[in-house]
């Protein structure tokens, strides 16, 4: 199969992505958190692109069941429920609940990667899980790193780059972009916690008070979740 990586959603279409297997990453933090929010057992989340996008559509859900979460500058929104540290997901606030999440970078790449066949949230915490449904999809592949406000991240790249490791020959990488981010893993690969805490927004999480967060997010095969993406809207299901 035939893997590309992007290094931002910027300039991506969903047009770009039809008849692909697509894989959003955003390690710091919103699909980490994803995988937290349903290993918690909530029941679905609704990832949206703005705030307003957000307040909208919870006005029209009972708000009985349903949860806002996001953040802007790493902060939680104010008036939300939940920021976007996984620590937050717990079992007694999200199980059965509905979850609308709009995080700065990772819920808009998540709605972008509805253009394709497939779009799976990817993360170290479930990356063999996500790595293993790519290769029962068995088809053209797009990770697409979140990245930070159109910028470059390291930490997504790395993900990015242990994907396409374990993928091994099954993976023909299609753009630079995928080569690059494999050898970065590679140099990486035996201190993925020191590679997180030393980029930019590890830097500026733990600045704020989140540093526990990073190492969380660092994390391999923590949470063998498949959160999918399904009507608008994404589930936790059953993998290969």
């Amino acid at each position: 199969m035939k893997v590309e990586l992007y290094f931002t959603h910027s300039g991506l279409a969903e047009s770009d992505l039809s008849g692909k297997t697509v894989v959003i990453i955003d390690v710091l933090r919103a699909c980490t958190v994803v995988c937290s929010a349903f290993a918690a057992g909530c029941r679905e989340i609704i990832p949206v692109k703005t705030i307003g996008d957000a307040s909208m559509l919870a006005a029209n859900l009972d708000r009985e069941v349903v949860l806002l979460a996001g953040e802007r500058d790493g902060h939680k929104i104010d008036g939300f429920d939940l920021g976007n540290s996984p620590f937050e997901f717990t079992e007694d606030i999200v199980r059965d609940k509905i979850i609308i999440l709009a995080s700065t970078n990772g819920s808009k790449a998540m709605v972008l990667g509805s253009g394709g066949d497939s779009c799976y949230a990817a993360s170290f915490v479930n990356i063999s899980t996500v790595v293993d449904q790519i290769k029962c999809d068995g088809i053209d592949t797009a990770i697409i790193c979140s990245g930070k406000e159109s910028k470059f991240s390291l930490e997504d790249a790395l993900c990015g780059g242990m994907i396409l490791s374990k993928l091994g020959d099954q993976a023909n990488m299609a753009n630079d972009a995928a080569s690059v981010a494999l050898k970065l893993y590679e140099a990486h690969r035996d201190n993925l916690a020191g590679a997180l805490r030393q980029c930019d927004h590890g830097r500026y999480l733990a600045s704020i008070g989140f540093g526990s967060d990073i190492d969380f997010a660092a994390s391999v095969d923590t949470c063998c979740i498949l959160a999918s993406w399904d009507n608008g809207r994404l589930i936790a299901r059953n993998g290969c």
